[in-house]
């Protein structure tokens, strides 16, 4: 595939929620009128199966450049900082890369660091991040479904989990839940709920969630993935910040305890509750209900 004089070569990287978060950078782009190729360096090799058949992107690849560097009118290492030593050897002389706004950016405004790359070719605007993905066919859910969402990535970032989901899903009568066998804890889910964990791609539980009344689940890439395809989303966040993801689409709710500690894990991770993560531990099944029922005819 020959590379035109306007189009740009658009490089995203690392979890699922940060490609999500970047995409207004690729609407940005398309907006202003480019032919948009895309690298993505995912932490889930099935993260490129999210952006597959979207019109605004000519071409994508997983770990490789479509075409040389120095063939594209500009090139955009959207790559996020606490990922750039890994890649930063590739754009060594490369004469028609854009520059990287400051890393502080990042970690203050997620999107606003996407968006500046769009912004230094002339962009003004702010587009809410979304995925063109539309709900599955065999309408495995309907409006009236609740998907949860229990997971997220392991190891120190489980803290960022909300314990209380079976809990939850016992009081809903059409739930369903999404995710891969490590997003479970030892708890059980009720029987009535539906199981759709280690079932899916991750394409296809993007589809599903497209077609639910209402998707909850934890500050992790299948809510913002939810928030993405246009269903209303009631995020839980606990030891993690909200605000320096940037602005979330009107349908996405976020729910926090308020603890006078959180967010804390930018500054004393952890510390003050001894790694009890009291601000989720004090979340209780009834807040979530009530935050649920205000977005859900439950």
């Amino acid at each position: 595939m020959a590379i035109s004089d306007q189009t740009v070569l658009a490089h995203l990287a690392s979890g699922v929620g940060n490609l999500v978060l970047a995409t207004p950078l690729l609407i940005a782009l398309s907006e202003l009128g480019f032919a948009v190729d895309l690298r993505l360096d995912a932490d889930y090799p099935q993260a490129i199966a999210l952006f597959e058949g979207w019109s605004i992107l000519r071409c994508i690849r997983g770990g490789a450049f479509p075409g040389r560097l120095g063939e594209y009118w500009r090139v955009l290492p959207a790559v996020p900082p606490f990922y750039w030593g890994r890649f930063a050897g590739l754009y060594r002389g490369v004469r028609n890369v854009v520059s990287r706004p400051p890393d502080s950016l990042f970690y203050g405004n997620e999107q606003a660091y996407y968006l500046a790359f769009a912004e230094a070719l002339g962009f003004a605007g702010s587009p809410e991040y979304r995925l063109p993905i539309a709900p599955r066919a065999d309408a495995s859910v309907s409006a009236a479904t609740v998907v949860l969402a229990p997971g997220c990535k392991t190891g120190e970032m489980a803290a960022k989990r909300w314990p209380y989901f079976p809990e939850l899903a016992a009081r809903i009568a059409d739930v369903a839940v999404v995710g891969t066998p490590d997003d479970l804890g030892e708890k059980p889910f009720p029987p009535h709920c539906r199981s759709f964990v280690g079932k899916l791609s991750l394409r296809e539980t993007a589809e599903l969630m497209a077609g639910a009344g209402l998707v909850i689940g934890n500050d992790a890439g299948l809510s913002h993935v939810a928030a993405a395809v246009g269903t209303p989303t009631l995020m839980l966040f606990g030891p993690t910040a909200d605000k320096v993801l940037g602005a979330f689409p009107t349908h996405v709710t976020v729910l926090r305890s308020g603890l006078p500690c959180e967010p804390c894990w930018t500054t004393a991770r952890l510390q003050a509750c001894e790694r009890r993560i009291d601000c989720l531990q004090q979340m209780g099944v009834d807040a979530v209900w009530d935050a649920a029922r205000r977005l859900h005819p439950l």
